[in-house]
């Protein structure tokens, strides 16, 4: 199959795409720096096509898609990966700050999906990559859990609206991830919570499973997957659980400042 993944140069995205890879799919492989991305692919089994494209400006999917057109390489299955975060309270934040998080984490994929749905075929599959932080709202992390928690109910929304299409829309929560993209506060805040941290293998491995057997959503890790049950069921009981870790939050958060 042809996929397209976004924030390929990354941490998980880079682990992704050697997963994929190695089981003989070719890639479209997006992210920022051109240099990283031609390393990735050049490391990587088998032919696949390079896009170097920034996705936070507002016209960076249909950029995308007419690149791939004139290419002639357009996707069976769409990896909207690409993503940021920042542990800093949401006070603190520039409005600057919070707003790229919102392009990036929600706009950018929708983007992304709207420009390339119409070429998009039969037995299709877009598989969102979101955060258990989308699925609990959690202090320090306002501004990306709001995003990744909108990038849940596009996809949700998404996958029934297009069911007739047979296209399958997937979203996938994984907990914390062990990446460059978490800051040393982040990284200290984890241990200091006892936060479990998985790999980017565990993330990669759980997209490859979707692809096998579509699912409209995952939720990666224990306790994580049942706090999220809970915080939906009786979310007062995840207050007080979170109400115990503030100040510790708030602490590890001025650090990042």
């Amino acid at each position: 199959m042809r996929i397209l993944l976004t924030g390929a140069s990354g941490g998980i995205g880079q682990v992704i795409a050697n997963s994929l890879a190695n089981d003989g799919h070719h890639l479209i492989l997006v992210a920022r720096s051109q240099e990283k991305l031609n390393a990735l692919a050049q490391s990587l089994p088998g032919e696949h096509l390079v896009v170097a494209l920034d996705l936070s400006p507002s016209t960076a999917g249909s950029d995308l898609a007419q690149q791939l057109t004139e290419q002639q390489f357009l996707p069976d299955v769409v990896i909207n990966n690409a993503g940021s975060n920042q542990l800093k309270t949401f006070e603190k934040s520039s409005w600057a700050q919070i707003e790229s998080q919102i392009r990036l984490n929600l706009l950018a994929p929708m983007a992304v999906v709207h420009s390339l749905l119409p070429t998009l075929k039969s037995g299709a599959h877009i598989i969102n990559i979101g955060s258990v932080l989308g699925e609990i709202g959690y202090p320090g992390y306002v501004a990306y859990g709001a995003a990744k928690g909108g990038l849940k109910r596009f996809s949700e929304a998404l996958g029934r609206e297009i069911r007739d299409r047979n296209i399958a829309v997937s979203y996938l929560a994984p907990r914390a991830t062990d990446t460059p993209l978490n800051s040393p506060a982040a990284v200290a805040l984890n241990q200091a919570l006892g936060n479990k941290v998985d790999s980017p293998q565990v993330v990669a491995d759980a997209v490859r499973l979707l692809l096998k057997k579509p699912k409209a959503n995952m939720v990666l890790g224990f306790p994580e997957s049942l706090f999220t049950r809970i915080n939906a069921l009786l979310p007062s009981a995840v207050d007080g659980a979170v109400k115990k870790q503030l100040t510790l939050i708030k602490a590890y958060a001025e650090e990042s400042l």
